[in-house]
């Protein structure tokens, strides 16, 4: 950068020289409410040396020039839930991207541009806006990029498919800081690395995704049981797999009463019927006699905040993910005492196994995108939370223990998985090894090495499954 064309966003201070045609905002410790470092998961946050907003595509091209000129590393943030650091950098530079949060709609084409900061709730809003949605998570907080380049895993898949498969374009700024367009004629080959591949070709700028119908209103349930009604609820469970419509969508989750600090299982989800319906065609569940049982008929854009009041549950986190084909009754209890007895520890722990429609999964064929998890294995979350700094190693070492045993009973891939990759326990330096993202991305990694090779051969970015060169 030539010294005329540049400008100090405060004058007088140690901020960076940056284009003049920046907009956006640069904070250094410590700026107050400017500088944000904060994380869903508290332990992994990162005293970084430069927290950059940008506002466009050139500002993210100004702040990679800029970082890279003074050897600085980079992390992108974007809805900021990872629990392992890959949005967080210690005295490098966090492109924060929560200031890109704009949509636009091509409604005749049913295509919607999402910037690379929204996060999945007010996507939903603004696109339904239009009356139109597309395949996005049950967390809202999380951020629709980092949703969908980490594959997409969301309750609309049964209808309309993984979140990755409906990009149809992005807008991404490369390494040396050039602003490329992405889609079918113009660098497919990023496209198709965008899809699943994580974040290892660039910054996206806009995303854009095909987009289809919602339904006007959805039914959602929360039933609760004590543990002695697990045999019941895994019986009813299998049973009810047997006969799941691709709009149907439940999961189990495990975890302490708030009030008492008793382990309970919550049956909850969500699909078409309407609620009278709902306690129809899932009364199997109700006859089973839970000690609370909620049934609503809420408005589609309302979904995405369901969970709301478990995210905001205080407290360090970490999390990874499990696949599961076999849902037996032995597991689930083994798995359930394991994390009873973690919540001493780490009281508002969680394991969630989550019932998809996976159908249309393993349609579209692995070598397809880079997303390399085309089974129909159902996944399973385990986050422990609420744990003391200083109980982190063995957290994780309970954590993984409780992972193996969710998938122990199971057979093939599901036996042997890292998880949904973006449930995956990625924890700074320790777990961010080439033999890890090697076991994620599977056979896709070679043709990932070529792409990594060609876009970003110095490994700028490096902070999630980093696909390391042949």
């Amino acid at each position: 950068m030539s010294n005329s064309a540049v400008k100090n966003i405060d004058s007088g201070s140690n901020k960076p020289a940056l284009p003049q045609h920046f907009k956006g905002i640069v904070a250094i410790p410590p700026d107050g409410k400017t500088y944000n470092i904060e994380r869903w998961a508290p332990l992994v946050a990162r005293r970084a040396a430069y927290v950059i907003y940008p506002t466009s595509a050139e500002d993210i091209s100004a702040a990679i020039l800029f970082a890279r000129s003074q050897n600085l590393p980079i992390a992108i943030a974007g809805g900021r839930h990872d629990c392992g650091g890959a949005s967080s950098v210690e005295g490098g530079v966090v492109i924060d991207m929560r200031n890109m949060n704009a949509v636009r709609v091509d409604k005749e084409n049913k295509v919607g541009y999402l910037q690379g900061g929204i996060t999945i709730h007010p996507a939903v809003q603004e696109l339904y806006k239009y009356g139109l949605t597309t395949t996005l998570g049950m967390c809202g907080s999380v951020g629709v990029v980092g949703f969908v380049v980490g594959g997409g895993l969301g309750f609309r898949i049964g209808e309309y498919g993984l979140g990755c498969d409906k990009v149809v374009s992005a807008t991404m700024v490369l390494a040396n800081g050039d602003i490329v367009n992405v889609d079918e004629k113009e660098n497919s080959d990023l496209l198709w690395g965008i899809k699943g591949g994580g974040s290892n070709f660039g910054v996206i700028a806009e995303l854009g995704m095909k987009l289809h119908e919602p339904w006007p209103e959805v039914c959602t349930i929360e039933y609760i049981y004590t543990p002695e009604q697990l045999p019941a609820l895994v019986d009813e469970l299998s049973a009810w797999l047997q006969v799941q419509t691709p709009a149907e969508f439940l999961y189990l989750m495990l975890r302490l009463g708030p009030q008492d600090g008793k382990p309970y299982l919550i049956l909850g989800g969500m699909s078409t019927f309407g609620a009278e319906d709902g306690k129809r065609l899932w009364g199997r569940f109700l006859r089973i006699g839970p000690v609370m049982s909620k049934t609503a008929q809420i408005p589609y854009n309302a979904y995405s905040a369901q969970l709301d009041a478990f995210i905001a549950t205080p407290g360090n986190k970490i999390a990874c993910g499990a696949h599961f084909n076999n849902f037996d009754y032995e597991t689930v209890k083994k798995a359930c005492d394991m994390m009873v007895a973690v919540t001493l520890k780490a009281p508002m722990s969680v394991i969630i196994w989550e019932f998809y429609y996976y159908d249309l999964v393993p349609t579209v064929p692995m070598e397809a995108t880079a997303f390399p998890q085309r089974t129909k294995d159902k996944t399973a979350l385990v986050a422990l939370i609420g744990f003391a700094d200083v109980w982190l190693l063995e957290a994780r070492r309970n954590m993984d223990a409780i992972q193996a045993v969710v998938s122990s009973s199971s057979t093939g891939s599901a036996r042997t998985s890292i998880g949904y990759l973006n449930y995956a326990d990625i924890l700074g330096s320790e777990n961010e090894t080439d033999a890890n993202a090697r076991r994620a991305y599977e056979s896709n990694y070679p043709r990932l090495q070529e792409l990594k090779r060609k876009y970003d051969p110095e490994m700028v970015f490096n902070k999630w499954f980093c696909i390391r060169l042949a």
